[in-house]
């Protein structure tokens, strides 16, 4: 499918936008940061901003659904000739980590929104879950966990590897990208230790 110019416009501004409210809500918080903010630091006017988002909470929206979004394309184009399924996961999890780590009051906010089932954006973790289920149905067909053990189970593990992240690591803001990469893995190896199949 080829995209106009037009067309290409828009997602670029909207991208815009989104970034600018990424770096805003991170630095400012999310009451402290103004649709006018926003507009500003993104270079439109309040009209045009409206044109693509409603409100503020639409913004944190468009946020996760994007991170979907990298998440499916990592999956069907980077990680698309990796066979072990667990390695997919892993790949996933460590990008939800690192994508949050310039904008970690932003990424925290959104975990805790994805977890209340009122939240337009608890219908896109529902979308990460899925994935995590797949991944993890599949990593079992192949023998990489230990027998006994269900999906959810399984599943509740990463998660509360991803949790320790955003709200455990308390000086994560500080972290490099590489030092953050090697904390995370060391993690991932000791807590999954439990799970893999010897």
């Amino acid at each position: 499918m080829v995209t106009t110019r037009r067309e290409s416009n828009k997602i670029k501004c909207r991208q815009r936008i989104l970034k600018a409210s990424r770096r805003l809500f991170n630095s400012k918080g999310y009451e402290g940061t103004m649709i006018e903010d926003i507009a500003e630091k993104a270079d439109i006017s309040k009209a045009t901003f409206y044109n693509y988002f409603p409100n503020k909470e639409s913004l944190l929206l468009g946020t996760a659904e994007d991170e979907l979004a990298i998440i499916q394309e990592l999956l069907e184009n980077e990680l698309k000739d990796e066979l072990n399924s667990d390695k997919k996961l892993r790949a996933v999890i460590e990008f939800l980590v690192l994508d949050g780590l310039p904008f970690i009051n932003l990424s925290r906010r959104l975990t805790y929104l994805n977890s209340c089932k009122d939240s337009p954006v608890y219908k896109v973790r529902l979308g990460i879950i899925s994935i995590f289920k797949q991944l993890i149905g599949e990593a079992m067909q192949q023998g990489r966990y230990k027998e006994g053990l269900t999906v959810d189970e399984i599943e509740d593990v990463y998660m509360s590897v991803y949790l320790v992240t955003q709200f455990e690591w308390t000086h994560i803001s500080s972290y490099s990208e590489e030092f953050c990469k090697e904390k995370l893995n060391k993690l991932m190896d000791t807590v999954l230790a439990g799970v893999y199949a010897d």
